[in-house]
């Protein structure tokens, strides 16, 4: 579903990867662990048409990333760590917002169903400026459970979410691979969650890669 070849990338004149290569397979979930500014972050934006790289390709459902640029968002669903929301807008519309620009279809009961799964139906009136930086994490993590996409790239998914949420998260990846998903994320922390690989980013040419299921998630 996703194939990273022999990226090699600089940003500000340092070097951030030499050589990264990683596959994602469908049912599968890969884990970027690493410290702040290691690259997970740079990595995932090269994935997603961000950052063009030094040499390398990118292949998404077997096709050169540089010849789909205008069919990405029918082709994968990334989330930055940036909440990339509008602040002067309430929840709801910016949820809607988000469902125009990606030609996504949904009558109102399922809209208002899918916000409260993160529980934000009762404060979807609200201006995003006056939310908490867990409660703008949540309205950016529920724009997956509208996702058409097979693949789903994160970075950071998990920064500021209460356990309850985290909880939740952990539930609609579970039914995303399941279903059969693939799922790439970051985290400067281990989540302990099950995942089919991790890649611990450190420093430049020394990647460790673990193949390995963590323990098995709750239900809700």
């Amino acid at each position: 579903m996703l194939e990273v070849k022999s990226i090699y990338l600089n940003r500000n004149k340092k070097q951030i990867l030499s050589n990264f290569s990683l596959t994602l397979k469908k049912k599968n979930m890969i884990l970027l662990l690493g410290d702040n500014g290691v690259g997970k972050s740079s990595l995932l934006d090269t994935i997603a048409g961000l950052i063009k790289p030094q040499s390398g390709e990118i292949f998404i459902e077997g096709k050169p990333l540089k010849e789909i640029e205008s069919k990405k968002k029918k082709l994968f669903t990334y989330i930055p760590h940036e909440n990339c929301l509008r602040d002067n807008l309430s929840i709801e519309e910016n949820i809607r917002i988000w469902l125009l620009l990606n030609s996504i279809s949904i009558n109102d009961k399922d809209i208002f169903k899918k916000l409260n799964i993160f529980n934000l139906f009762d404060i979807k009136d609200q201006l995003v400026n006056n939310l908490s930086h867990g409660q703008k994490k949540k309205v950016t993590l529920t724009k997956l459970l509208f996702s058409n996409t097979k693949l789903w790239i994160m970075d950071e998914p998990l920064n500021g979410l209460d356990q309850k949420s985290v909880k939740v998260f952990k539930v609609i990846c579970e039914k995303h691979t399941k279903a059969g998903g693939a799922i790439l994320f970051s985290s400067h922390i281990d989540p302990k969650l099950k995942i089919t690989k991790k890649i611990t980013l450190n420093k430049i040419n020394n990647i460790k890669i673990t193949n390995k299921f963590f323990n098995k998630w709750g239900n809700l």
